[in-house]
């Protein structure tokens, strides 16, 4: 299992840059879609193609399952965009596009997270509706998430605009093991091991 999760990509990204030159990354922007701002997709898509990888661009709500698939198969890198957490990982499991991801994943693929991307990975995302508001045709019974790291990414941590509602949530749900990262930190998990990097 190897991720790079991290709260603003374009920020971080070249902390791994090497993972890059020629290689084929999936970019999956759903999770912003009805959001209002979304500059970081844009920076996100600059940062990619300035680091020489082929992008192909997926939206995994209006696709269809056969297309998800050989995408996924085909590519090197798998990158979701930040957005909201509950329609990203909404669709992902409406798709079955999550275990889709999950397979690719276990042949040593790189996952990319950005904000939203990241929380998905917890095994429950219900922690995170302080900041991310729950869209009105959220189809799911429960929220659980991909469940494929044992803690829970806290994006934008004490970051403007979102400085009151991370420290809220940080206090709100001490029982859980939330790792807290600002725009500048990301975490590398390589099989069962993670760590918290950042930029100087």
């Amino acid at each position: 299992m190897r991720l790079f999760l991290c709260s603003h990509f374009s920020s971080v990204g070249n902390l791994i840059k090497e993972e890059f030159e020629n290689k084929k990354v999936t970019f999956i922007p759903t999770a912003s879609i009805h959001e209002g701002y979304t500059g970081y997709v844009g920076s996100a898509r600059k940062l990619f193609q300035k680091m020489g990888s082929k992008l192909t661009e997926l939206d995994i709500s209006k696709e269809k399952y056969s297309t998800i698939k050989s995408t996924f198969e085909e590519t090197d890198i798998i990158y979701f965009t930040g957005g909201n957490s509950f329609y990203l990982i909404d669709q992902l499991r409406k798709s079955e596009a999550d275990e889709l991801l999950k397979k690719e994943l276990t042949k040593g693929k790189l996952m990319i997270g950005e904000s939203a991307g990241a929380i998905i990975c917890a095994s429950t995302i219900s922690y995170i509706e302080q900041m991310d508001e729950k869209p009105e045709d959220y189809s799911q019974e429960d929220d659980k998430g991909l469940n494929i790291i044992d803690f829970y990414v806290l994006p934008h941590y004490l970051t403007a605009p979102f400085k009151k509602v991370t420290e809220k949530i940080l206090d709100d749900f001490l029982d859980l093991n939330i790792c807290p990262i600002n725009n500048h930190q990301a975490i590398i998990v390589n099989d069962k091991s993670s760590k918290v990097i950042c930029i100087d």
